[in-house]
């Protein structure tokens, strides 16, 4: 059974660096661990439109031109038979680390790949980081600084 949806997005800096949030000790999922921004997709709204909104609360960052990557289910860490159907996206950013506005967890940084990896991971994050961060998809947008 599917508990609920979320939306969540992988923000790569010109420096290949992953934009991450450090959730705080009230977060109903993950608390004082890192997560991608990202959140529940709201009734009426679509996986893409979720992933737009939430960065833009939890950051007051454009998300700009972001791409679906994968869409998968975990098991729910709050309801024993229950699903979570994460809806993932993938983007460039042109943001610096002064652009952002903290407006929900402890933190919001970009995070080199091994910053991200040697961090306490939320559950999303610890399936999908270190897949994300071997995939072309990230490749792609790492190299583009390289030009």
């Amino acid at each position: 059974m599917i508990e609920r949806r979320v939306a969540v997005v992988f923000l790569v800096d010109p420096e290949g660096r992953v934009l991450m949030q450090h959730r705080d000790r009230h977060a109903k999922v993950s608390p004082n661990q890192w997560a991608m921004p990202g959140g529940k997709i709201e009734d009426g709204e679509s996986p893409r439109e979720a992933a737009r909104r939430e960065v833009r609360e939890e950051t007051a960052l454009d998300a700009g031109a972001i791409l679906p990557y994968t869409v998968r289910t975990r098991a729910s860490v709050t309801t024993a038979d229950g699903e979570v159907e994460m809806h993932v996206f993938y983007g460039p950013t042109e943001a610096t680390q002064a652009d952002v506005v903290l407006g929900e967890g402890q933190a919001m940084v970009f995070l080199t790949p091994a910053e991200a990896l040697g961090r306490d991971l939320g559950v999303t994050a610890a399936l999908l980081l270190p897949e994300f961060l071997a995939s072309e998809a990230y490749r792609g947008l790492a190299d583009r600084a390289k030009g």
